[in-house]
């Protein structure tokens, strides 16, 4: 029911058009009237009406004067003048502020009548317009939304080459540039109803739900001290959380192609911490308590890289390192020890199984030593449990190098058989061959020279560049047959490999040799 708003200066044409009306009958609501527009604008504003029927020439604030008003106030409101005057220039003014119907007195009551109804029809319709745009432009918000975290996804996946990440975040209005980068990863069962704003407050941020109870930030910035300490922040302040959240941050990268690396890391690190919450779990009272001190007081990363990259002649001074808060800590108590040793275990044993499939023996190795952490009562003890512990680790780890060549070639040979699946990744070859997407990356640049990428990229723009030349497929066919299920970015990636358009490279002199 439309609201009906009246405004004249004579009294009985007010009384007239108020009672010679049936007002509900015909499906209106008259809400009111005033004798000018400065009486009637605090009304009008409070009652809210559809549709304002004014008069043009009254005292103090005229027909015209309470238009503009209004229109600029309330801009959907419907405005129908009434005039005696029938004059070009009080017409063309009402036309300028959009006046919806303009109208000579003196008028029938249903003269007026049929004008309301041809406002109210108006009114209907622009209303059906509104919501049909509302829900476009909500759908569109939400595919946009999917989009958008469907490209972060791949970006931190390792998907894009850098100028494909830049021209895709372009399209979708997201800024990927920046100095530094690095990921933070938290998960939850409960993580919809925990506050996570806090971690990028004060911080350019890009966010996405990966899952319902996985939440990824990519941190970017134009300082790479900035950044360092936004992660020792976080790492505290998650470490003091009450909530059971597990969480992992990766290192801080100079690249957009360093996101994946940072992202692999940051899920690896809290891969360990979701083994070790469990192991935690079950503790109680004072137990807990020891295990949340000792929780806090270091960084399992630096554990992992140690265990990725560090040499025999390095593992006493680390044993330190890593243990020193045992050393400098109030509490010496074998618990304590037990606890620590225990959580040291728990992540190299977690790494040789991620690291190794054929890890039997050193695990048996490791476990032949775990059996002794219990009796542990002095700090000496623990160091040297930690010096045989990571020298049976390190050795492995050195003997099984020359295993490079076999995972390389395992990942070349996989990707050469899955090339035309979308889906491929550096996360589903580092599945494929049981490492690390992190270790993976790292290996396959050492030894090859350029990133998983780079080398899925140029398998399926060669396999691509065949198929022009031996077949009649059109453009998006063979972007299908090889990987790309948009046919736009299939053309733009392999004029950026060639130099060459598809159509031109077609159309070429250039012989693809028959395999």
């Amino acid at each position: 029911m439309k609201k009906v708003f009246l405004i004249d200066d004579e009294m009985i044409i007010r009384k007239g058009i108020a009672n010679g009306i049936d007002w509900k009958e015909e499906g209106f609501e008259y809400c009111g009237d005033a004798p000018d527009g400065e009486v009637a604008l605090p009304l009008i504003e409070q009652c809210k009406p559809d549709i304002v029927i004014t008069d043009i020439k009254m005292p103090f604030m005229d027909g015209l004067q309470i238009s503009r008003i209004l229109r600029e106030k309330m801009p959907s409101v419907k405005i129908i003048i009434l005039s005696g005057h029938d004059e070009f220039e009080y017409a063309r003014e009402a036309i300028r502020i959009r006046v919806t119907e303009y109208c000579l007195k003196p008028l029938s009551a249903s003269d007026l009548l049929h004008t309301l109804h041809k406002v109210s029809a108006q009114i209907d319709k622009e209303q059906i317009q509104e919501r049909k745009y509302n829900d476009l432009k909500t759908k569109a918000l939400q595919n946009l939304s999917i989009s958008k975290d469907k490209f972060l996804i791949d970006l931190c996946d390792g998907v894009y080459s850098t100028s494909d990440a830049i021209k895709h975040a372009s399209e979708l209005g997201i800024d990927i540039i920046a100095s530094y980068y690095f990921i933070v990863i938290i998960e939850s069962k409960q993580l919809r109803s925990i506050d996570t704003d806090w971690i990028k407050e004060g911080y350019t941020c890009l966010t996405f739900w990966k899952n319902t109870k996985e939440k990824v930030f990519i941190f970017q910035g134009t300082s790479l001290d900035q950044l360092e300490q936004a992660a020792t922040n976080i790492r505290k302040k998650m470490q003091s959380r009450e909530e059971s959240i597990c969480f992992g941050i990766g290192k801080i990268e100079n690249r957009i192609q360093g996101i994946s690396l940072s992202y692999a890391e940051a899920q690896e690190e809290k891969s360990y911490a979701r083994i070790i919450y469990k192991y935690n779990k079950q503790a109680t009272g004072d137990d807990l308590q020891s295990k949340k001190e000792l929780h806090h007081s270091f960084n399992r990363k630096e554990l992992i890289q140690f265990l990725k990259f560090g040499n025999i002649g390095q593992i006493k001074e680390f044993s330190k390192s890593y243990s020193s808060y045992l050393q400098t800590s109030t509490i010496h108590s074998p618990l304590l020890y037990y606890y620590f040793l225990m959580d040291f275990t728990i992540t190299i044993t977690h790494f040789i199984k991620e690291m190794d499939n054929d890890s039997g023996d050193v695990l048996g190795q490791i476990k032949d030593k775990e059996m002794r952490a219990s009796w542990i009562r002095e700090y000496q003890e623990v160091i040297t449990y930690m010096e045989e512990v990571l020298s049976i680790v390190i050795g492995s780890r050195d003997q099984t190098n020359s295993k490079y060549g076999t995972i390389i070639q395992k990942t070349k040979e996989y990707i050469l058989e899955n090339f035309a699946d979308p889906k491929l990744s550096l996360q589903t070859s580092a599945a494929k061959v049981n490492v690390s997407a992190s270790y993976l990356s790292h290996m396959f640049s050492n030894e090859t020279g350029q990133t998983l990428t780079e080398f899925l990229t140029n398998t399926r723009i060669e396999r691509a560049k065949e198929l022009l030349k031996t077949t009649n497929d059109k453009t998006y066919e063979i972007a299908y047959k090889v990987g790309y299920s948009d046919s736009h970015y299939f053309c733009h990636s392999f004029k950026k490999v060639t130099g060459m358009t598809t159509k031109a490279f077609k159309n070429s002199g250039e012989i693809i040799p028959i395999k």
